[in-house]
């Protein structure tokens, strides 16, 4: 049987390991066989490994990591429709359960059952090996000259799906100043608003991208020097930063948004602590998306019946927010061409930390202020 190289996580043993698995095989009609070009590593990977935190299929004693990658079409089934050999391609993370009314209609980060899995996170393999397979409906052809970008696109999905939310909410309000073209429904949107990112890592900088594409004014507050890389690309594209260590929340409301309301915060993975002491100060009729997942235990106190009478009154709405789908990935492609135009083809100082498959285990070692998107080469 022929097997290929992969990295991952094995059942009896802590940290990082390299193994041999079966290659991938056309089975079905439908399926694409694709030769993976380069996978990003992100938290979540980092994470798995660093608590690990295994997720692994009953009756398997292995996962293969990665769910951010790119690469190239080898082979198709004979039914396959939307892309063909020698396409550059990428796949979403999540394969719905095939039974609740999102997953039936292709939107499994929607799940109600949570009988999902996810490719290198939850029961299903990830993309840090040499080749993979799917169904021609989980996979998304790269245009041409986009596919450097590929291991952006999935985060920027995550970025995509958060600030969905925030339009299709907040349109419950007619606008959100005087100006009648300030609708969350039009592509400059933000000219009147403020947001507030918690968090100073890849998600962080892609979404303060696509807040200021929308000419959103935009705050990112975190637990780094101002000095740190993400940050100075951040300023770049016209973002202002907070130190969270040299200000308590009510100190950065007040830089931020002591004459203006705070429209929106935006929780990208931020430290748990500042997430949730954020909270008090959401202005009226206000948003705060939540996409991060903190590890561990965090004990805090607040005044439940002040926090609650607060959300009421104000007509504030909080909203989680996680996994992605096809519509997230395709906004996100549309995207990386309109944020490097904009801001001087910004993404491509994004990539800090390359390394070979064979090097797998300096890729989840990287310990650099400059560090901020690791890519591992898979050739």
């Amino acid at each position: 049987m022929q097997t290929i190289f992969a990295v991952g996580l094995k059942k009896e043993i802590k940290g990082i390991q390299s193994f041999r698995i079966p290659m991938p095989k056309i089975e079905k009609e439908t399926d694409v066989l694709i030769k993976v070009k380069e996978v990003g590593i992100d938290g979540t990977d980092v994470n798995m490994v660093k608590h690990d935190k295994k997720d692994i299929a009953p009756g398997k004693d292995l996962i293969v990591l990665g769910h951010e990658f790119w690469g190239i079409v080898e082979q198709v089934g004979k039914k396959v429709k939307t892309v063909k050999p020698g396409d550059c391609v990428t796949m979403t993370v999540r394969r719905g359960c095939g039974r609740c009314a999102p997953c039936l209609h292709n939107q499994s980060d929607m799940c109600m059952t949570g009988l999902y899995d996810e490719h290198g996170i939850h029961k299903t393999n990830g993309f840090l090996t040499e080749y993979t397979v799917d169904d021609e409906r989980h996979v998304i052809k790269i245009p041409e000259g986009i596919e450097k970008y590929g291991v952006l696109i999935e985060p920027l999905s995550i970025a995509e799906k958060g600030i969905e939310q925030i339009k299709i909410i907040q349109s419950r309000m007619p606008w959100s100043c005087l100006h009648p073209g300030h609708k969350f429904d039009v592509e400059r949107w933000g000219r009147c608003k403020t947001a507030l990112i918690i968090g100073t890592g890849p998600l962080a900088f892609l979404t303060t991208c696509l807040f200021r594409l929308a000419e959103v004014d935009t705050w990112v507050v975190g637990h780094k020097d101002e000095s740190f890389f993400a940050i100075q690309l951040m300023k770049k594209v016209g973002a202002h930063y907070i130190d969270a260590r040299k200000n308590k929340p009510q100190d950065v409301f007040n830089i931020c948004c002591s004459a203006v309301p705070l429209n929106v915060i935006f929780d990208a993975g931020g430290p748990a602590d500042l997430v949730i002491g954020m909270i008090p100060f959401m202005s009226r009729s206000s948003i705060y998306v939540m996409t991060g997942i903190p590890q561990g235990e965090l004990t805090t106190c607040f005044d439940g019946n002040t926090l609650v009478r607060q959300i009421v009154r104000y007509n504030q709405v909080i909203v989680g927010s996680v996994n992605s789908n096809r519509n997230h990935f395709e906004m996100a492609i549309k995207d990386i061409h309109r944020i490097n135009e904009k801001f001087g083809n910004v993404l491509d100082n994004m990539f800090t930390h390359r390394f070979k498959l064979s090097e797998y285990e300096k890729a989840f070692a990287v310990h650099d202020p400059k560090r901020l998107k690791v890519v591992v080469e898979v050739r």
